[in-house]
């Protein structure tokens, strides 16, 4: 194993990371969500954005690791830190500065490394988003400008540490607290009211559907739909926006109604990914307060059983067909809102008499296990070989997560023929 040499500008980048305030502090939503559309869009199981001082690497947030803090000495990121470009370990045991590494010799066995260095003030390269894999794989130009991307999001959250402090001291000398908070339940009880009501009823011929939708106690954005776009094509949509409270619903909600009621114009509703270009144009975040959501849009021909899909950073939707044979669908794609251009594509498969779709959000998986581990997207789809329904779905986890009640919405679509 090789360490990682020590960079010439330590002393200001040290500085650059201590003014943020970011060290040794608990996870927040804000990196989580980055972190998880990480995993989610490269189909890998650990994802992480780490803050790397004098002798440590702090991991500000984790998907798929156990740990929260490791010795920069035997950390990857240590090396990441010193390059201006994405650092790729392909198979680390073919590199001879990882190859005893203790973290690809022992957990989490990784044999996948691609490093981003994040900038914090001034320019320093302060921490990395990172992604780990079990074994190796190799990784394209298409997801290198992914990875930028999603580092993009992960810095403007690093640089929005002062504003986010002083809104919070702020809140803390409001004298009208406690009738701030009342009301804040007030609405939240009003948002949820209302997205509740825009639900769709349940359809028996020739489709037959059903659903279940469980808000978080602090009121996510999850949203979804279904309707007949004409005699032959049925579309189902589900959105989920960033972050928690009204602001996250009404957003959610907005672009559902813009869904439901196909108002989009010069928009094919027939072409997925030419609906998620078009939401893309709508709601950008920069208008949205910075939120932004995952979008899984489908098409069904009723007549032929043709469906047609696109996503935009959500869990692929599942096919179980009568033989028990999975298939997921869904590529790797920005969400909604990110980025002026996203490149989405339609996929095509054959959803035949017999079969179950399943279209659910990240909520349903993402929960804590009695070990101390996240659930994840493979361990969830396995679950429903059985085709359950959608009720007893959220029965089935809530039997092997800790605790009742679900950290994040969740809801989950069930699409039978």
């Amino acid at each position: 194993m090789i360490a990682p040499a020590t960079p010439e500008n330590e002393s200001e980048r040290l500085a650059s990371l201590r003014s943020l305030g970011l060290v040794d502090t608990p996870p927040e939503e804000r990196f989580d969500s980055v972190t998880r559309l990480a995993t989610t869009i490269f189909h890998l199981p650990i994802s992480y954005i780490s803050l790397v001082d004098e002798t440590t690497q702090f991991l500000k947030s984790r998907m798929g690791l156990d740990f929260c803090e490791s010795s920069r000495e035997t950390s990857f990121c240590g090396h990441a830190i010193l390059e201006t470009e994405p650092l790729i370990i392909a198979d680390t045991l073919k590199d001879e500065r990882f190859a005893d590494n203790p973290q690809v010799t022992g957990a989490p066995f990784a044999r996948f490394y691609a490093g981003l260095p994040l900038r914090g003030p001034g320019g320093y390269n302060i921490g990395t988003l990172c992604l780990m894999d079990t074994k190796p794989r190799e990784f394209g130009e298409e997801e290198l400008t992914i990875l930028k991307q999603l580092g993009a999001i992960a810095e403007r959250e690093l640089h929005l540490g002062d504003v986010i402090r002083m809104q919070e001291d702020l809140l803390k000398t409001k004298d009208a607290l406690l009738e701030s908070q009342k009301l804040v339940t007030q609405q939240l009880d009003e948002a949820l009211a209302y997205v509740t009501s825009l639900l769709p009823g349940d359809i028996e011929v020739p489709v037959q559907t059903s659903w279940e939708f469980l808000p978080s106690s602090t009121l996510g954005g999850d949203s979804f739909g279904y309707h007949w776009v004409d005699s032959d094509h049925f579309a189902i949509y589900l959105l989920d926006v960033c972050g928690h409270g009204v602001g996250s619903a009404l957003l959610s909600v907005s672009a559902m109604n813009v869904l439901r009621t196909q108002a989009l114009s010069n928009t094919d509703f027939l072409e997925p990914a030419s609906v998620l270009r078009a939401l893309n144009r709508m709601f950008p975040m920069e208008n949205n307060g910075d939120l932004y959501f995952t979008t899984w849009y489908g098409v069904l021909e009723a007549s032929t059983g043709q469906l047609r899909f696109c996503a935009a950073g959500h869990p692929p939707a599942v096919i179980v067909r009568a033989d028990g044979e999975i298939e997921t669908l869904g590529a790797p794609g920005l969400p909604t809102g990110c980025f002026e251009k996203p490149n989405y594509e339609t996929g095509e498969t054959h959803f035949p008499a017999g079969s179950q779709l399943y279209v659910f959000s990240d909520g349903i998986y993402e929960v804590r296990l009695p070990d101390n581990t996240m659930g994840t997207y493979d361990q969830f789809i396995e679950t429903l070989r059985e085709s359950p329904s959608a009720k007893d779905i959220i029965s089935a986890v809530r039997s092997i997560q800790v605790g009742e009640e679900f950290d994040d919405d969740v809801s989950v679509i069930k699409i039978g023929r």
